[in-house]
């Protein structure tokens, strides 16, 4: 029993500490090309080398962190290419997912408690607004994207998605604070769900194409006003 939960214990730490840098990376608090060590993260959570240590493989596995053996970890700069082809990919995945949940929606179950949920994050998104908090917009815009699709029930497709996203994301918050769009986000937001809940795929499809693509005609200016930070 002892054994089992020092394991728990170690397992929660490993996931406290990952998701925080995790923030930190995407957020580009923690900017492109610096170096992390494990030594001064475990001192910040007063916590042993181990968890971090976990921490860092699995930030590694996603891509965003480099791990310089004696030397530390180095947070990997942004790639364009990976950028472009996360952005084709989540718009074959994303706009076919919103399609088939306007085809299905409160035809093959009752989801009404999706509906709810997916309305409670535009809300929130509305507040977050008002207090400049672009982690926090970009975390709800995920959750609303996730929400609908989950009403698919599909697993692997929700962790395909996020895996896709982890590169864009960093550029999402980018554009966040430059393009300042997260009023017509949000609008967007609303007129996907009354889409979905009007069962018309077709538009549905649509919107969130448009959607998708609503920052990318500002993109390259972006990038090249931020070169540094990409590979």
């Amino acid at each position: 029993m002892k054994n089992e939960r020092l394991v728990l214990e170690r397992n929660t730490l490993d996931s406290v500490i990952y998701k925080e840098l995790r923030k930190r990376i995407i957020s580009l608090s923690f900017q492109p090309g610096s170096m992390i060590y494990e030594n001064a993260v475990a001192d910040e959570y007063g916590v042993s080398r181990t968890p971090v240590r976990q921490a860092f493989s699995r930030l590694a596995n996603e891509g965003l962190l480099s791990i310089l053996p004696q030397r530390g970890a180095q947070v990997s700069h942004l790639s364009v290419a990976k950028v472009k082809e996360a952005q084709f990919i989540r718009e074959a995945l994303e706009v076919s997912a919103f399609g088939e949940v306007a085809r299905i929606w409160n035809k093959t179950a009752d989801h009404s408690a999706a509906q709810s949920k997916a309305l409670s994050l535009i809300e929130q998104q509305r507040q977050v607004v008002q207090e400049k908090d672009y982690v926090g917009f970009t975390e709800l815009d995920v959750a609303f994207h996730d929400t609908v699709i989950g009403v698919l029930g599909n697993a692997m497709l929700l962790e395909m998605l996020s895996d896709v996203r982890t590169h864009l994301t960093r550029v999402r918050f980018l554009e966040l604070q430059e393009a300042h769009h997260e009023d017509d986000a949000i609008a967007d937001h609303v007129k996907l769900m009354r889409s979905i809940m009007a069962n018309d795929v077709a538009g549905t499809q649509s919107l969130l194409l448009a959607h998708l693509k609503m920052i990318e005609a500002m993109r390259d200016d972006i990038l090249k006003r931020h070169d540094i930070l990409f590979e």
